[in-house]
């Protein structure tokens, strides 16, 4: 079998995945490093100092934190201008090449499964809905998903990691976080399994590789969504 499971996960309990969708259910197209730079830029631009930017990248904790200054330095109508403007530049980096979007070898058959077994499947995103749309339609994913949340249906500052985000998703589904399980391949993926309290499944599909996942100790790691199939029989 080609997943691994740390903290006794039990597949009975769950009646839905709530699925990432770059580097889970498909082949990201987004040049990320590219996104981080027009983040920053635009940021920097707002008046963020220089040195309050995440000096490692992670574009999450830089928006963070420029919100956390911005809230005592700017002036008034300062969110809705900041957050116009990064889902601008972000989206236009999203849409480059999203005709491209391919889903994870498996995704189809699983899906299947998941269907026939009545379990839900939903997808939560910190891609835009313009571009999430269009990928799953690239992709031929569309039309297959109880309930979509995109970074742009709320509140930047309440996208992944933040876990009212997957919270929302579980409220959709009408299921509680011990109802749920939540697959993607990010840290920040994570952290939001982890603050709304459900089970995580790290897959190796996307940006980080096993020795990630060793250190952070997700309930369960798998090489891709193929795997869950396999996952879910555990125990039956």
């Amino acid at each position: 079998m080609s997943f691994k499971i740390n903290n006794g996960f039990h597949p009975e309990a769950v009646k839905a995945i709530v699925f990432d969708l770059d580097g889970t259910l498909i082949r990201s197209t987004i040049n990320f490093q590219e996104m981080n730079r027009a983040v920053a830029k635009t940021l920097l631009e707002h008046g963020l100092p220089e040195d309050i930017l995440d000096k490692s990248g992670r574009v999450n904790e830089s928006i963070v934190r420029a919100y956390a200054y911005f809230k005592t330095h700017a002036v008034e109508g300062w969110a809705e201008e900041v957050e116009r403007d990064l889902n601008r530049v972000s989206s236009d980096v999203e849409m480059a090449r999203v005709d491209g979007s391919k889903a994870v070898d498996g995704t189809f058959d699983l899906l299947d499964h998941l269907r026939t077994e009545g379990i839900e499947a939903a997808i939560l995103t910190r891609g835009s809905r313009n571009y999430t749309m269009r990928a799953l339609k690239a992709s031929g994913l569309d039309g297959l998903f109880h309930t979509v949340v995109c970074r742009d249906d709320h509140p930047l500052t309440e996208a992944k990691p933040n876990p009212i985000a997957l919270q929302r998703v579980f409220g959709h589904l009408s299921l509680t976080s011990r109802q749920c399980m939540f697959i993607g391949d990010h840290e920040t993926d994570y952290l939001c399994a982890k603050g709304a309290g459900t089970v995580f499944a790290a897959v190796l599909t996307g940006s980080h590789g096993a020795d990630v996942w060793d250190r952070l100790r997700p309930d369960v790691v798998m090489d891709s969504i193929a795997d869950l199939d396999q996952l879910m029989e555990v125990d039956k």
